[in-house]
């Protein structure tokens, strides 16, 4: 018997599943949570220069006396917005006792609490020349979400599902919580990049842990539903952020709720298939007989005799796959739309910052249109099928930011409501595209290679999560109403190349997965040979001509693909 058996035998998704599970996506809110808080922490405000030698200078002028000391100290710079600000970077000084003055560069700053009270730029002045830091810093924990993948699989194929899954929460609280004492730069971005590495040990933990405890019908239901609670997270910090307005203060009270997830010792059992895999069956068994009790379902004494995991397969090398053009040509469409799901998924999320708008009402839009895709995955997915969901969604919402540029060349400040709308469009297909595009490699991709060929395509997703900072702070290179519409067309036009050359996969709903690498590389023409044959033995019926010699033919050809293609040939009969 299959351990896949077994779990039917207990229920795909019983009571005792239901809990844990719900239990794990608890945790899964924390890492939205962690990822996205440097929309706030790291948020622009307005600055200028600070008046040299007034060490009570406000952003906001005192009085009349202040704005004479802000317009004798601080140049306009006509290039700042639409209408021109005081400069950021300079002020007048003195040249001696000549009495020429001469722009220098500003010391201090001073910032616009309207927004924000406190955030890491204002204490660590990450303006003027080093105004990329906040991009620089956002770019490190993403690199930390990349060496979190590739390692936390590793060590939770050796010490186990759960103890990996410990020892994740130790050091995404730990990480977290000291962000919020980080009194250098230095510190905070090594502390960021420990959280990275923490959020994706513990999201790939749950999503191990979760998808083990399921059967085969659930699987990609629990898939996606791990996902909603991300996205209920990161709804449930909009909220928190627009009452905390100091970094610090919002950094501890996101943080300290980690610390309950310690409970999971005693709440969570380690997986019975990580068990049964190391030889421990006596533990495996007392587990799912706990199962079983709690589902109220009653399983063979004798159920774990002659037991096997997996179906035996042949190992093959990575290498192999350089020896297929075409399947070779699938991984690359494949890895490009990984990059671009990851770019702007976390791109669009960053950059609700940048959008006209209240930025808290933008932010929470966000989250909502992100959960709209994942119930669109849920419901469309079994329906309309990976590859067309996928592609509408990508194109769609590549469509919709790329659209912005009309907006920005022919409209007016009236209508920047149009660009929200259009971005959220563009998050809410990002979001759905990003959860299709996991269950569409797994069911591409040969199982004697699913493994390492997952683990391809989500480096390039956090390769396109390094990146996407970056894109989101274009606007800081290029000013105006253009700069900040140019994130939105970048992400705009990669996901919608990544959509066209979609169009060249196969589809993979309701078919069987492929075992080797030749039949991942015949995987779609099976159909198409199907739908050939069967248009041959149409025309033969009602080829009245020649009905003999062509169904001679035809005959020929079935019997060439019953000789050629078993899988073929069944599906045909």
């Amino acid at each position: 018997m299959k351990f896949d058996e077994i779990v039917q035998l207990l229920g795909d998704f019983g009571t005792y599943q239901k809990r844990v599970y719900f239990l794990l996506c608890l945790a899964s809110m924390s890492c939205g949570i962690q990822i996205m808080v440097s929309v706030f922490n790291m948020g622009h405000s307005e600055h200028r220069c600070a008046i040299p030698g007034l060490e009570n200078d406000s952003y906001i002028v005192a009085n009349e006396e202040h704005a004479k000391l802000i317009n004798e100290t601080i140049p306009w710079d006509s290039n700042r917005g639409d209408s021109g600000g005081y400069s950021q970077c300079y002020v007048w000084s003195a040249n001696g006792t000549s009495g020429d003055r001469s722009l220098t560069r500003c010391q201090r700053w001073v910032y616009d609490e309207s927004q924000f009270r406190t955030t890491v730029i204002s204490k660590f002045d990450l303006v003027c020349e080093n105004e990329m830091a906040r991009s620089h810093a956002r770019m490190i924990i993403m690199g930390g979400l990349l060496l979190g993948a590739i390692g936390t699989g590793v060590v939770a194929d050796i010490v186990g599902r759960k103890l990996a899954l410990m020892g994740m929460v130790a050091l995404h609280a730990a990480s977290s919580i000291g962000v919020a004492w980080a009194d250098t730069l230095v510190i905070y971005v090594i502390l960021r990049f420990l959280t990275g590495i923490s959020i994706s040990g513990l999201f790939l933990a749950i999503f191990v842990l979760g998808m083990e405890l399921v059967g085969p019908s659930k699987r990609m239901v629990v898939g996606i539903v791990v996902e909603v609670f991300w996205a209920a997270g990161v709804l449930i910090l909009g909220v928190i952020a627009y009452f905390i307005r100091e970094w610090e203060i919002l950094q501890m009270v996101v943080s300290f709720p980690i610390l309950l997830f310690f409970t999971y010792c005693w709440l969570i059992p380690e997986s019975p298939r990580w068990l049964l895999a190391k030889g421990q069956h006596e533990k495996a068994e007392s587990i799912i007989r706990h199962a079983a009790r709690v589902n109220g379902v009653t399983i063979p004494e004798k159920v774990f005799d002659g037991m096997v995991l997996e179906e035996n397969s042949k190992e093959e090398r990575m290498t192999i796959i350089f020896k297929s053009p075409r399947f070779m040509i699938r991984l690359v469409v494949l890895c490009y739309n990984w990059l671009v799901c990851a770019m702007v998924y976390y791109g669009l999320s960053l950059n609700s910052g940048n959008l006209a708008g209240n930025l808290y009402v933008n932010f929470e839009l966000m989250s909502l249109v992100e959960i709209m895709g994942y119930v669109i995955c849920l419901l469309g997915l079994n329906r309309v099928g990976r590859k067309l969901l996928h592609i509408t969604c990508l194109i769609i919402g590549g469509g919709a930011c790329l659209s912005t540029i009309f907006t920005v060349l022919y409209a007016d400040k009236s209508l920047e409501w149009i660009n929200i709308v259009l971005a959220l469009v563009g998050k809410c297909g990002a979001a759905a595209a990003f959860a299709i595009i996991y269950i569409y490699s797994a069911e591409l991709f040969p199982t004697v290679l699913r493994n390492s060929l997952m683990g391809v395509t989500c480096l390039f997703a956090r390769a396109g999560g390094m990146i996407s900072p970056y894109i989101a702070d274009l606007d800081k290179l290029l000013t105006g109403q253009l700069g900040k519409a140019l994130p939105l067309i970048v992400f705009g036009a990669t996901a919608v190349a990544g959509g066209i050359m979609c169009f060249i996969l196969p589809e993979t709903l309701n078919k069987p997965l492929p075992e080797t690498l030749e039949n991942a590389v015949d995987f779609g023409r099976a159909s198409k040979r199907h739908r050939r044959h069967a248009q041959d033995v149409n025309d033969c019926e009602h080829n009245e001509d020649k009905p003999l010699q062509h169904l001679t033919e035809v005959n020929g050809d079935f019997k060439s693909l019953l000789s050629n293609d078993q899988s073929v040939a069944k599906t045909i009969v």
